[in-house]
């Protein structure tokens, strides 16, 4: 026994699968490509719209108009813009039909004839024989074992293959009821001929698909055997395809189907006619790259011994040039794709992301681009967010103006001030034929969902907020340079005030007659300068407000890991409750309590860190002894690290207390958020390296006055040994950490005058794994 398939099946696969007429075409091309044709012609006629075909059918069954006044209507209804001769055959065809049935008849045939779409090549072309049994055989496997073979061999291909499923050829149902083929191989002598009807698989008919007959045969003897190619007609079609629709869909979706950023590309691939007059693909603007206000390009690659790895580099080039290197490592990369192992990342494939950022506020009309507004006009047709193209063909929807697959917008919107959003970015992915694990859907929306996709959405989605994130540390900066402008403008009006005033006393010695008017220009100058002296109190509440925040945003964090950690204390509680049998209660009764007794030191211990961050005692400076604090913040985290398995050890050669006055909450917030991020790497190290083995060490060193915290983790590139101080700068994806922790450390540091920085390594490229604290009173100038 096997499996029964009825002929309406294909309706599911071709014509009700695939979503749009410009995805069916683009199957067809997509073939055409795949059979080694450096040009693909699409020819489109439409001398009576699809609408008015039907109206007249409509009419022909009402029989409410004579045979003769149709035809009148038919020749008004004809394009305007389509073919002459065409539009002569049309009618003649017509001019026959003396009743309703004949005229019937005629209008089907003339329509069939007269209205199509075309694809042709000059590829490999098809034999009889692969007539037969490859395009009639509905998920052949010949594309997707040829690539197979090139990823087992580490081959180079001679060209890219685009399909894979067997199933592309059946788009054709979407656009029309007949497919007419006719191909042939080099060396044939007469080309091969295919017709189908597909009005014979509709949803009204029972039959298996077995019983509907489909036979390909031997056509007209080719002029040159050597000629070879494959030319599909598609009549009957279903839909209106006017101009402004052939339009639309070549701005749309045809300018698209060949990566746009390779601009002569489309043009060199397509030669398309719409009713006999060619058409050509709009390209991206040369001009447009260089208006761009900033520039992103990122590879996601490989090293040698396989550990993926994310480099790139972001321009910034709205006001000032400003650049930024990316440089993520295969354990940060397993972190922002939260997977479980390596094998996702080094099984994704190479790619690389490219994409330009605008800030519309700021673009201007320009010399052979037009006004204002037709700039702006260039970048909304562009834009939409990342596109993505496979060997150079794209892969719909994404990037689209309907599709927000990396929700750019949802967070732009959702975030006050957000300045990234699809509108402003032109951009592209571009895979190839080895990211064999991001399959294409077989409806052709997009990719299919599995943990490969995931990690690639995650990949670019923390590019995005990266730069996101970039662009306005540089706005920031550019506002930080205006407040120095500010100090600068203070000491000029003091120097002038004092010199004016000079000058005025002179004058009033020398011209004692304009006194009066000489002390309003003073008092002016006094009360101008007193403006500009009043600025100083801005400040002033401002960096006020600024230790509020990070005392505040400091508490939040040491509050997110107390409740974390409450969290699990009380989960692991009340898993022991349940699991206790009442029946044996006794017995077990002394175990329990231990678990319990367990459980609760841990929370105490948390708690007893939380104490020092109170209101009451956030400022307040007081003696303590080192050495207890640093063994506080480690007892108080033995469990989270025996359940990692993570050795923290504390190094002293001291044998006498340290003994510091400062704010020891504030210590203990700089020493947490740098725990916090070492269990967190550790355990994204493990995840890579089944045989590693996490470690901590904590170094007291009283007569050097620091403190160090080293990992063994897989540490941080030394470009970015500043970088990670800023706000809102983290490796981890989002929901892991806020970039918020070493920020608030060095602030902390700052408000004793200590330093807190990333200790250089022996050579400039390596990774850094020790973060030092410097007590050193005045370290921090």
């Amino acid at each position: 026994m096997a499996f029964k398939i009825t002929a309406r099946t294909l309706l599911e696969l071709g014509a009700e699968l695939i979503s749009s007429d410009s995805v069916a075409i683009y199957e067809l091309v997509k073939n055409s490509v795949d059979a080694d044709s450096d040009v693909v012609r699409v020819d489109v006629q439409c001398i009576l719209p699809y609408s008015r075909y039907i109206q007249a059918l409509e009419i022909l069954d009402e029989a409410s108009v004579p045979v003769a006044d149709l035809r009148q209507n038919v020749e008004r209804w004809l394009a305007a813009d389509a073919p002459v001769a065409a539009k002569r055959r049309f009618l003649a065809s017509l001019d026959a039909a003396s009743n309703t049935s004949s005229f019937r008849q005629a209008i089907i045939s003339a329509y069939e004839a007269g209205n199509y779409i075309q694809v042709a090549d000059d590829g490999d072309g098809m034999s009889l024989r692969d007539l037969d049994e490859i395009f009639l055989t509905i998920g052949t496997r010949s594309r997707r074992k040829k690539k197979a073979e090139w990823t087992r061999d580490g081959t180079t291909p001679p060209r890219p293959l685009l399909g894979d499923k067997g199933v592309g050829r059946l788009s054709v149902m979407r656009l029309g009821d007949r497919l007419e083929v006719v191909t042939s191989t080099a060396g044939e002598r007469r080309w091969n001929e295919l017709n189908i009807n597909w009005g014979l698989f509709n949803h009204d008919s029972d039959a298996l698909l077995h019983e509907v007959d489909v036979e390909p045969n031997v056509g007209q003897v080719k002029a040159d055997p050597k000629v070879s190619g494959t030319t599909i007609r598609i009549s009957r079609l279903r839909s209106d395809w006017d101009r402004q629709k052939f339009g639309d869909l070549l701005k749309s979706d045809f300018s698209r189907m060949v990566d746009p950023f390779d601009r002569r590309r489309g043009n060199r691939l397509f030669r398309i006619t719409y009713n006999g007059e060619q058409v050509t693909l709009p390209v991206i603007a040369k001009r447009l790259f260089d208006l761009a206000h900033a520039v992103v390009v990122c590879d996601f690659a490989y090293t040698d011994d396989g550990a993926a790895k994310l480099t790139g580099e972001m321009d910034y080039r709205l006001h000032t040039h400003k650049k930024k290197t990316i440089n993520l490592n295969e354990v940060q990369l397993v972190s922002l794709a939260a997977t479980k192992s390596s094998k996702v990342l080094r099984s994704l494939g190479a790619f690389r992301v490219e994409f330009l950022w605008f800030n519309r506020i700021h673009l201007t009309a320009l010399e052979g681009l037009g006004t204002k507004n037709d700039v702006l006009d260039l970048v909304r047709q562009w834009s939409g967010g990342l596109m993505v193209f496979r060997d150079g063909f794209r892969i719909n929807p994404y990037g689209g103006p309907d599709d927000d697959w990396l929700q750019l917008d949802k967070r732009a919107f959702g975030r006050r001030g957000y300045k990234l959003n699809r509108q402003q970015v032109i951009g592209r992915v571009n895979l190839s034929w080895r990211n064999r694990h991001l399959v294409e859907q077989t409806n052709r929306q997009g990719l299919v969902d599995n943990e490969h996709k995931e990690a690639l959405v995650a990949v670019l989605q923390r590019i995005l907020e990266d730069f996101k994130t970039f662009s306005q540390q540089v706005d920031d900066d550019l506002k930080k340079e205006d407040l120095t402008s500010l100090d600068v403008l203070k000491n000029r009006v003091a120097s002038a005030k004092t010199d004016l005033q000079k000058r005025i006393r002179q004058i009033a010695v020398d011209a004692p007659s304009q006194a009066g008017a000489l002390n309003e220009v003073e008092r002016l100058v006094k009360q101008l300068a007193a403006q500009i002296d009043g600025v100083d109190e801005i400040i002033d509440d401002y960096k006020d407000e600024r230790r509020k925040f990070v005392h505040l945003a400091g508490l939040g964090l040491m509050v997110e890991l107390i409740l974390h950690e409450l969290g699990r204390a009380s989960g692991n509680t009340l898993s022991t409750l349940e699991g206790v049998d009442a029946a044996i209660l006794p017995g077990k009764l002394p175990a329990v309590f231990t678990t319990l007794e367990t459980q609760l030191k841990t929370l105490q211990k948390r708690i007893q860190t939380l104490d020092p961050l109170s209101t009451a005692r956030r400022q307040t400076k007081e003696p303590f002894v080192v050495q207890e604090i640093v063994q506080q913040i480690v007892d108080a985290r033995s469990a989270q690290a025996q359940r990692h398995s993570v050795a923290v050890l504390i190094s002293s050669d001291l044998k006498q207390p340290w003994r510091i006055r400062a704010v020891k909450g504030m210590l203990i917030q700089i020493l947490e958020n740098l725990l916090s991020n070492s269990f967190y790497w550790l355990k994204q190290q493990m995840v890579i390296d089944a045989k590693f083995k996490p470690r901590i060490e904590i170094s007291i060193d009283a007569g050097g006055q620091t403190i160090s915290v080293t990992d063994n983790g897989p540490g941080i590139p030394a470009e970015e040994a500043e970088e990670v101080f800023k706000p809102f700068v983290s490796a981890k994806p989002p929901g892991h950490g806020s970039g918020l922790g070493l920020y608030i450390g060095r602030e902390l540091a700052e408000y004793h005058n200590w330093q807190l920085y990333l200790a250089p390594g022996s050579k400039p490229s390596q990774q850094l794994n020790t973060f030092v604290l410097d007590l050193t009173p005045g370290s921090k100038a």
